[in-house]
């Protein structure tokens, strides 16, 4: 088992179940599937629609199936989507949730949903071409600069409700660098350059080394909110950021990319070598669960390592060719072709009582890293069937 299988169970198993599966005949998504991969008629959130988009125009741009398919769904959805939740009420940006007739039932302005928004549409206008795409990406972000606090980065909503979060944060910081990689605007980079200096001043703690995911007001840590709490799972997660950002820009995150890399390692490992959701500074699992995207950030966090750290680049390829293997072992086994075992808890036994749409997207993005090693070792071999 490889890397090099994973993708070709995206390109061969999941992406043609998921062009056929994710979405009805008004090109509206699915939140969730049953076990055998049956739609649920459940309530639906912007953020996984948006993943959906995401995952098909950027299938499309690698050439992981029929591009022109995958961009057409790609584009019916994200057409659905503009017409349910981007301000039915008349005020600026997308709201939160929506039933499948199109009513609405959170009107919330969340920053997590609006990065995935921008996200899917800078990916949208990369693979499509249409000029459209962009014009929507401008009123996205400046539906974000709505958000913006005056201590620094943005609330979570238009409501501004405790606690702070990185989360949203990051993935803003991920908005940003597909944005700036889709469009060469100088200006996404900037503003990804705004979220660094939060991720190195607020976000990081130089001196234990670990990721904070929530604050209190002013960025202060307390237990009020939670701040011991920590996600591995979130710091490999900015691993593979940082490096796409210093493969953009030059920037040295070397130390800080190392110290996330082996803290997620050094904490958030459990049995059978999984990343567990949530531990805490002595690296005691908070819950007993652990999801399938942990593990996929945990194959990016190694791959884009082992493109950054050369002289340990074989040992952390073949940790990502073993993480792979447990991967199929446990979650790609016993289910449907194409979808996954979601949740475990810490002894083994499956939990999972469906399948979320939203952690395709957590396997889409290994993709390009994949695409990246392969090609360096043998070009023009990585999207085609002789990976």
């Amino acid at each position: 088992m490889s890397i090099r299988h994973y993708l070709a169970w995206l390109r061969d198993e999941a992406l043609p179940f998921w062009l056929e599966s994710a979405a009805d005949s008004a090109s509206l998504f699915y939140e969730t599937l049953d076990t055998t991969g049956a739609p649920q008629m459940g309530t639906l959130r912007l953020r996984t629609g948006m993943r959906q988009v995401f995952v098909f125009a950027c299938a499309a741009q690698l050439g992981l199936t029929d591009s022109d398919r995958a961009a057409s769904l790609a584009s019916r959805i994200y057409g659905t989507l503009r017409r349910l939740a981007f301000s039915p009420d008349g005020y600026p940006g997308w709201v939160a949730g929506f039933d499948r007739g199109g009513r609405v039932l959170d009107a919330r302005r969340y920053l997590y949903d609006h990065a995935f928004v921008a996200l899917a549409q800078s990916h949208l206008a990369g693979a499509t071409g249409h000029a459209i795409y962009l014009q929507h990406l401008d009123e996205t972000f400046a539906a974000i600069d709505l958000l913006q606090a005056p201590d620094g980065g943005w609330h979570q909503s238009d409501l501004r409700e405790p606690p702070r979060s990185q989360n949203p944060h990051m993935h803003l910081f991920e908005a940003c660098l597909g944005a700036f990689e889709n469009t060469g605007q100088a200006n996404h980079l900037a503003r990804a350059g705004e979220i660094f200096g939060l991720m190195t001043t607020r976000f990081f703690d130089h001196a234990s080394g670990l990721l904070t995911e929530f604050f209190g007001p002013s960025w202060c840590r307390s237990p009020e909110f939670r701040s011991e709490r920590l996600d591995p799972g979130h710091m490999m997660e900015w691993t593979w950021l940082l490096r796409r950002y210093q493969r953009l820009t030059g920037r040295d995150v070397d130390a800080i990319a190392d110290t996330l890399f082996s803290s997620a390692c050094k904490l958030g490992r459990v049995e059978g070598d999984f990343l567990v959701d949530e531990v805490d500074a002595a690296g005691g699992p908070l819950v007993d669960r652990r999801r399938l995207w942990p593990q996929t950030e945990y194959l990016k966090g190694l791959l884009v390592q082992a493109q950054a750290k050369s002289p340990a680049k074989e040992e952390l390829l073949l940790a990502a060719d073993a993480l792979v293997e447990r991967i199929f072992s446990q979650y790609l086994r016993n289910t449907r072709s194409g979808t996954w075992r979601d949740q475990f808890s810490l002894d083994g036994s499956c939990t999972a009582d469906n399948i979320p749409a939203s952690s395709l997207y957590h396997l889409m993005t290994a993709a390009p890293e994949i695409i990246r090693i392969v090609e360096a070792a043998e070009p023009g071999k990585a999207a085609s069937s002789q990976v």
